[in-house]
């Protein structure tokens, strides 16, 4: 047991630095979405401290114990106050209908994938945990999270869209249960600037109508960017667009064994190099102006840019820069019909293989995911659905939190997982510290991929063999 700890505390370790990283290099997709509901509503507690629950400072309860007459389970989450009280009022739900409690301890977001190593790594880790998809492949490989029930999970590959549900399966199992579709595959958009560049009703309707907004809207002095004319360099963005655009030009990224990334494809090359070439030919962006503090989704909402890739969660910025003037549509594919775009697996419930409460741990997640309890969350946290009953359901899409996103639920059906790439983090960071390299000159389109391919896949055999 000693030894088994000690393994999953350095590959746990190993994978967070790559986190670490990632979260020091501006626009940190994931974490911004959280900063966003906090900047709005404001964010609670201290580092390392619970706000809520009955553990001690920095203590966590670990596994629940008995308690009442149904029990209690203990889950750990992050502090994004709309995520909290949503969970909260869930909560308070289940107890009334089960007599189960759920102890639910609250830490703020920066340190939750941390906190959620060192407990794995002790053996004091809670019964569930509130978890971002990019963090799991460690836990599932070591055999830390519990398989989710074949009762519960039976009909997974019916209810959820495929991309919420695949990054969590393994050898025909499910280790969690998606609580969002993480759609980073979104458009915002300032109607007056597309109507600015030729498009009579102010929506850009494909690809090329995008570039074009972005090209005209676009404002250098110098060098230097003072209005942006399409937003896209941030974590999450720059590789999803690089390999969404892979499928849509009629490529594979994974190759033949379904264990390593092939890049260096002709599809590869084509969606690489229109990447690079919207900074370096289009001039639609530069690379230079996201900082830690102004991401790409702050500098559209401050009224600093016509154009923003990001999912709809970004909207929460609107009343923080009192900015009004914008519409939302799902992001054109860069060439075809059907616009295939990839996904991580998002916010997830994964409960602990230690935990001594794994049935009562279960009914809870299995309560939070009944479609009327999701779609709650879902509108609550301004999330995009991982049911399918719920984001096909007019009462969520046609209500009025929705109706300026109603255009991505039809596109939803086209969403796939990413694939078992073992450590998310370190592929956004790296796709991302390329494209920058390629525009300061440093690569090739040629090398840039051959040297992308050959990183990831040391990576992945590194995070593999450290399972094994």
């Amino acid at each position: 047991m000693i030894k088994k700890k000690k393994t999953i505390a350095l590959l746990l370790a190993g994978a967070m630095l790559a986190s670490a990283a990632l979260a020091g290099c501006g626009d940190s997709g994931n974490a911004s979405r959280e900063n966003s509901q906090g900047n709005q509503e404001g964010q609670g507690g201290q580092e390392g401290r619970p706000e809520d629950g009955s553990g001690q400072e920095g203590q966590p309860d670990g596994s629940g114990q008995a308690g009442g007459e149904g029990g209690t389970v203990t889950m750990w989450m992050h502090n994004g106050p709309a995520f909290v009280d949503a969970t909260k009022a869930l909560a308070e739900r289940f107890q009334e209908e089960t007599g189960i409690s759920v102890d639910i301890q609250i830490f703020p977001y920066d340190v939750m994938s941390q906190k959620m190593q060192a407990a794995y790594s002790a053996g004091n880790e809670p019964d569930i945990i509130q978890a971002f998809g990019s963090w799991l492949p460690p836990y599932v490989n070591q055999g830390m999270l519990a398989a989710v029930p074949d009762d519960f999970a039976a009909a997974f590959d019916t209810d959820f869209f495929e991309g919420a549900t695949e990054g969590l399966k393994k050898d025909g199992r499910y280790y969690g249960v998606p609580m969002e579709l993480q759609c980073e595959y979104g458009l915002f958009y300032v109607p007056e600037k597309v109507k600015e560049a030729g498009i009579e009703d102010g929506k850009p309707d494909n690809f090329e109508e995008v570039v074009q907004v972005g090209r005209n809207a676009a404002r250098f002095n110098g060098n230097v960017l003072e209005y942006g004319g399409l937003e896209f360099d941030n974590g999450d963005n720059v590789a999803q667009l690089f390999l969404s655009w892979i499928l849509q030009y009629g490529g594979e990224f994974w190759d033949e064994s379904g264990v390593h990334m092939k890049l260096t494809t002709e599809e590869g090359q084509k969606a690489w190099q229109r990447l690079v070439d919207l900074v370096a030919v289009d001039r639609v962006t530069d690379l230079k102006h996201v900082t830690p503090e102004l991401g790409t989704d702050m500098f559209f909402f401050n009224q600093k840019a016509a154009q923003l890739v990001k999912g709809s969660w970004a909207s929460a910025y609107e009343e923080q820069f009192d900015f009004h003037d914008w519409e939302y549509c799902f992001f054109p594919a860069v060439e075809g019909d059907i616009p295939t775009f990839v996904v991580e697996t998002g916010w997830t419930y994964v409960v602990s293989e230690n935990s001594a409460s794994k049935d009562n741990a279960f009914k809870f997640v299995e309560f939070c995911l009944r479609p009327e309890n999701a779609m709650e969350f879902n509108m609550a946290t301004i999330t995009i659905p991982a049911l399918k009953a719920v984001a096909e359901d007019p009462a969520f899409t046609d209500a009025k939190e929705n109706v300026r996103f109603k255009d991505q639920y039809q596109y939803l059906k086209y969403s796939r997982n990413v694939g078992p790439v073992q450590d998310m983090d370190f592929v956004k960071k790296l796709v991302q510290d390329t494209l920058r390299g390629q525009v300061d000159g440093s690569y090739t389109t040629e090398s840039a991929l051959e040297y992308m391919e050959t990183e990831i896949n040391k990576h992945i055999d590194t995070l593999l063999s450290q399972a094994g």
